[in-house]
Order: structure tokens, then C-alpha cells, then sequence
């Protein structure tokens, strides 16, 4: 499921607290997504290091973790430059979170507990009675911090560490029309495959569930003006 709140996974399988780096990055992205950077603009280091009141260091590191991920181009001795997003890689990232929390599942239901997958469904019953963004926000990282620790895998933990980024920033089910809709759907039908006992079900599930979200996230951003 989509996971746009700032929170990384950590060696536990769960979700931890960001690091200084990981919120600069965050700044810098609604940065860009606020259109405060376009397309082209390099990116102003100094500037967000004093305003954010941190060193230059978390601010390189950040500035390495979102050419890594697109958002900028570092050019030696010039600086970073903003690219402008486009929907190819804006739909790509969310198919990748959803084969990345799909496998998950599917190793939940191999290698988890019965209990596991009951407190799994309890978390999804909070989510279900709730429209409050902040609040379906805090359990949907409660439901993926247990679906992680169910999986019990460190590469799969890796790699959600990795690829779980913001690409809107703030509360994505705040800022994506229907998105709360869309995320109940999808977790009504992971839970029925993870009681089960259906692990490709439950990948599938997360898979057209995260497809669906990127259909908004791409009508949003082009609203915003920021596809290329």
C-alpha cells in the first residue's frame, strides 16, 4: 500500500523515524512539487541548509538520494538541477511499491502466524471505520510495520527501505483525491487473501491496489503542471 508518509524501514522489518538527510530530501521534494523548484533550476544548497538550520553534510546526502531517484541531476562542479517529473517513472515507482509490499504478503502468509495475520486484520478494521487522513495515515504504517515483521526478511526490508519515498510529499491520502477510497478497497481484498492463506492473492491484491493510486498521483501532478 502506499506509504507516502516519512517513514523508512528499518533492519527490525519495521518502520522507523527518518534521518536528517531523509528530511531534507522530503523538503527539497515539495519543493519541487510546490513548484518553489522547476524543471531545469539548480537546486539551492546553501540556502536549504540554513533555512532548515543543518549542516551542508544532509544536505549532499540528500541531494545524492534524489539523484538516485530522479528528482535531480548532480553535475561535478555546477551543482544539482531539477528534472521534471514524468509519468513513466511517476507509475513505475508505485508498481515497484506494490511488487515490493505484494512479495511481503505473500511471505507473511508463508512464513507468519495465524496471530500475525489477526492483528494484521485488526489494524485493516481501524482503517476501514476511519476517514481522517492523519489518522489512516499512523495505521496504514502500523499495518505495513507488521506485514514487514511477518515477512521476516531483510532483503525485502532493504528494499522497502529503499524504493518507500515520497513522491507527494506530506500525507498522501491528504493530498490524492479518492486515495482513502481507493486504499480501503485494496486492503478489504489483501486481508480476505491473507485470512486465506492466499499469498499470490494478497500480492496481486497490493499490486492493482498501488496501480490504481498511481492513476491519481499522475492526475494530480499533471493538474500541478509538474509532468514533463
Amino acid at each position: 500500500m502506499s506509504q507516502e508518509v516519512d517513514f523508512v524501514a528499518d533492519e527490525a522489518g519495521g518502520l522507523s523515524r527518518p534521518t536528517s538527510a531523509q528530511q531534507v530530501a522530503a523538503h527539497i521534494r515539495r519543493m519541487i512539487f510546490e513548484q518553489r523548484l522547476r524543471a531545469g533550476e539548480r537546486v539551492p544548497q546553501d540556502e536549504i541548509a540554513a533555512e532548515l538550520r543543518v549542516s551542508r553534510v544532509p544536505v549532499r546526502e540528500a541531494v545524492i538520494a534524489l539523484d538516485r531517484e530522479g528528482w535531480v541531476t548532480s553535475r561535478p562542479h555546477l551543482g544539482a538541477f531539477v528534472n521534471g517529473l514524468d509519468e513513466n517513472s511517476v507509475r513505475d515507482h508505485y508498481e515497484l511499491l506494490g511488487l515490493a509490499y505484494g512479495l511481503a504478503a505473500r511471505r507473511a502468509v508463508e512464513r507468519g502466524s495465524e496471530d500475525g495475520v489477526t492483528t494484521l486484520a485488526n489494524i485493516a478494521k481501524e482503517l476501514q471505520a476511519t476517514n481522517d487522513a492523519d489518522a489512516f495515515s499512523a495505521l496504514n504504517t502500523a499495518f505495513l510495520r507488521q506485514l514487514l515483521l511477518m515477512a521476516s526478511s531483510r532483503r525485502i526490508t532493504a528494499v522497502a527501505r529503499v524504493i518507500t519515498t515520497n513522491i507527494v510529499p506530506g500525507n498522501f491520502f491528504a493530498e490524492v483525491p479518492g486515495a482513502i477510497r481507493i486504499h480501503k478497497r485494496g486492503l478489504r481484498a489483501v486481508v480476505k487473501a491473507l485470512r486465506a492463506g492466499d499469498g499470490p492473492g494478497a500480492e496481486v491484491a497490493f499490486v492493482d491496489t498501488l496501480r490504481a493510486e498511481a492513476d491519481g498521483v499522475v492526475s494530480l501532478l499533471a493538474d500541478r503542471g509538474l509532468l514533463s
